[in-house]
């Protein structure tokens, strides 16, 4: 299939949540232009002329703030390391230059160091540099998992800063919990490869790297660029692979809402299945009974995935409440074993006016994953 760089819709000037809404329902991607971003400080502060990071002012206003590293090697390995944020912008100034990148290398040696995953809101909440665009507001996974009280034992939130030289590189993947992400450029350009639901299926092997099967193959996909101040929406499930062909500094926030959390749900039954399939072909089955099976499969899979059945479940809890009132959570669980994951104290309820969803839907979904018969076991 030939590439594109103009598939998915571009909303030019400023969408409507009702305009946005309709991608989430469908769950296919789409672009913004550069109103997404018109009043950010990052975008005025952090960069030179609209275009290059000012490295001055990151040092002196962030540089002792502990960073992950990473850097990709022959394709098949990387490495991932702690720096100072200015000791990775000290590289990035000496060490890396702004080279003419316009295309997915089909192999690559070694790429630039990358800065990625960096909690900025998390460790530097005195600093407002941008605001969430009101589409994106809806954000049922950081509204729970910001409000836990075992932020030791879990990421704080799913909300990242990246910092990237030219020819940095994030490989192919699909987004956490199978949540949606939203990315906006602060300055430079990305390049995505966006496969379609189901053509990664059709790879040898899910390597860092696919460009070139991808081509061979003939596999549907698009290439998208994304220039300085623009965002992208990638959904639930659809898998991917970035490369900065500019100096580039994005935020990025994995989020889910109600029409995302379904994705969700049937991607950790599917991983529980694959968890159970792996540890019977360890031989673990027959050393347990059938209570001590069904924990430590769960055990496991919230090991590999990063939530489990009962978290998903209290996030759903959590937001519901959030928005519609304690009554309706108590009217929707009306099982008593489900009540100890209720909100152990009231939370403000928000406007639902914008985010109109039906609620007979909410309570079917909740409903059916309560049938799940692991629950039993799991809050016993």
């Amino acid at each position: 299939m030939s590439e594109s760089f103009s598939a998915f819709h571009y909303f030019e000037t400023r969408a409507s949540y009702k305009q946005f809404e309709y991608f989430m329902k469908k769950n296919i991607p789409c672009i913004f232009g550069s109103w997404i971003s018109k009043d950010w400080k990052a975008i005025s502060n952090w960069v030179i002329e609209g275009k290059t990071p000012n490295f001055k002012l990151l040092k002196d206003m962030f540089g002792k703030q502990k960073v992950t590293v990473h850097r990709f090697i022959c394709d098949k390995t990387f490495d991932c390391y702690q720096l100072t944020l200015e000791e990775f912008v000290n590289y990035w100034e000496m060490e890396c230059t702004e080279t003419c990148v316009t295309d997915f290398p089909e192999t690559f040696e070694t790429t630039p160091q990358y800065m990625k995953d960096w909690h900025f809101m998390d460790c530097c909440k005195e600093h407002e540099v941008y605001t969430v665009p009101e589409i994106f507001m809806d954000d049922w996974l950081n509204s729970y998992w910001r409000s836990r009280n075992d932020n030791g034992v879990v990421d704080a939130d799913y909300i990242f800063s990246y910092f990237g030289p030219t020819g940095s590189f994030t490989p192919f993947h699909a987004d956490v919990f199978r949540s949606y992400s939203w990315s906006v450029n602060v300055c430079g350009e990305k390049l995505w490869l966006i496969l379609y639901p189901g053509e990664e299926e059709k790879l040898d092997a899910k390597s860092f790297n696919v460009i070139k099967e991808c081509r061979e193959k003939g596999l549907k996909y698009r290439i998208l660029k994304q220039g300085s101040g623009e965002g992208i929406f990638i959904p639930s499930g659809w898998w991917h692979q970035v490369l900065n062909t500019k100096n580039t500094i994005s935020i990025n926030h994995n989020w889910c809402n109600f029409h995302s959390v379904p994705r969700m749900w049937t991607y950790l039954k599917h991983e529980l299945s694959d968890t159970e399939r792996e540890l019977i072909a360890f031989g673990c089955r027959e050393l347990m009974s059938e209570a001590e099976w069904i924990k430590q499969c769960h055990l496991v899979l919230r090991s590999n995935v990063g939530i489990g059945f009962l978290e998903f479940f209290k996030l759903l809890l959590f937001n519901i409440e959030r928005v519609y009132g304690k009554s309706c959570i108590e009217e929707l669980v009306l099982d008593q074993i489900f009540h100890a994951l209720l909100p152990t104290h009231a939370h403000a309820v928000m406007s639902s006016s914008s985010y109109d969803y039906d609620f007979k839907d909410i309570k079917q979904f909740l409903n059916s994953v309560t049938q799940h018969p692991h629950f039993n076991i799991l809050l016993k």
